[in-house]
């Protein structure tokens, strides 16, 4: 199998869901090539150091802008149009590599490069099978677009949005975000919390703001010190190093009775997940995904508005978590959501049930029939 793989580097999400999909290609064909391409730094550098630094300089300094153009794109006919048109010009950019690559499919985890491959296929440019695997837990109109022979979905509730969109039910697939294949490594937690020196009968709550560190981590902490209940506090801080040397101070003592263990970057999420109770946590789309997948209820904090804040409806909805960023403070809610053992056990419970583990097998089999199809 030769497989495009397009992503685009905003976040971590969008580039790690890629490199997932190319794991799994390669588990089940060893004898595949497949390339990951950051669409906008191959087209240009500088779009991409315009458009990705922008993106990333809103959700930090005023995520309530990048909230206010979220919703404004999924109504306003002209902008979107804009965008259409620069993509268009764009696009052609990718015909070369195309052309020399030879791939079996094309596959987009980002809006940008969804667009893209339905611009190929209108323009009949390409007659390849393209799918675009969505990130989060509700659609977007930016990812909707005509002749995408495949929608990876990560649940059943965005099918009817999609739909009265005009996307065809039949090239939508409920199968579930695709994550590193190494994240479904079981770990022993009490060997877990034994290696750093925490207790295996106190109720261990990890908090994280995804690759970035991004989010309220610190207020979040202080507010869990001021607990009445007997709890161990677990912080992977991203690439924050900012935020990793101002919680340092705390590592390995006890605080108001509460031990504390800080990570940086590590590639071991799913170890320290599986070690703990409750994981409060900024709603991306990756990390609810692992977080599911290692049955761990979640408090969520500082989602970015429009695409985080959609997660988050979706986590509540179902009793899949506790909204941390509004209403009673943090500490009142998750007082509530300790005091009755029965309420965590129930939301891990839940996790349970849209929790998708053979994601990657799935996906690669929906490859194989697209492929297939297309030869015929």
């Amino acid at each position: 199998m030769r497989a495009l793989i397009f992503s685009v580097s905003a976040g971590g999400g969008h580039s790690r869901a890629a490199e997932a999909i190319k794991d799994y290609i390669y588990l089940y064909d060893p004898d595949s090539e497949v390339k990951i391409i950051d669409t906008l730094k191959y087209i240009n550098p500088i779009i991409d150091k315009v458009i990705i630094g922008s993106y990333l300089k809103t959700i930090k300094v005023t995520p309530s802008l990048f909230g206010k153009l979220y919703d404004y794109s999924e109504t306003d006919f002209g902008l979107a149009t804009i965008s259409s048109k620069i993509n268009e010009i764009l696009t052609y950019r990718l015909l070369p590599l195309i052309n020399d690559f030879e791939p079996d499919i094309l596959i987009a985890t980002h809006p940008f490069p969804t667009e893209m491959l339905s611009i190929l296929k209108i323009k009949h440019k390409t007659e390849l099978p393209t799918m675009s695997i969505l990130t989060d837990y509700a659609p977007h109109s930016f990812w909707l677009h005509p002749c995408i022979d495949a929608y990876i979905v990560s649940n059943a509730d965005m099918i009817p949005e999609m739909i009265s969109k005009g996307i065809p039910k039949n090239t939508i697939f409920d199968i579930g975000i695709p994550i590193d294949p190494k994240f479904l490594t079981e770990y022993d937690r009490k060997e877990t919390l034994a290696e750093i020196q925490f207790s295996t009968d106190k109720t261990t709550i990890l908090i994280m703001g995804g690759s970035l560190g991004m989010g309220k981590i610190e207020y979040i902490y202080e507010e869990l010190l001021g607990l009445e209940n007997d709890i161990q506090i677990i912080v992977i801080t991203g690439n924050n190093k900012k935020l990793y040397y101002e919680l340092m101070k705390y590592q390995n003592i006890s605080t108001k009775g509460k031990k504390t263990y800080i990570i940086g970057f590590t590639d071991k999420v799913n170890k320290y997940m599986q070690a703990s109770d409750l994981l409060l946590t900024k709603p991306g789309g990756l990390t609810i995904t692992e977080a599911l997948i290692c049955k761990i209820p979640i408090g969520v904090f500082s989602p970015i508005p429009g695409q985080e804040e959609k997660n988050t409806e979706f986590l509540v909805k179902h009793n899949l978590a506790v909204d941390l960023s509004h209403g009673n403070s943090t500490k009142e809610t998750i007082e509530n959501l300790l005091s009755d053992p029965n309420n965590l056990l129930a939301m891990k419970e839940n996790c349970s049930k849209f929790s998708k583990p053979f994601v990657g097998r799935d996906i690669y089999n929906l490859i194989l029939k697209l492929i297939k199809t297309n030869q015929a």
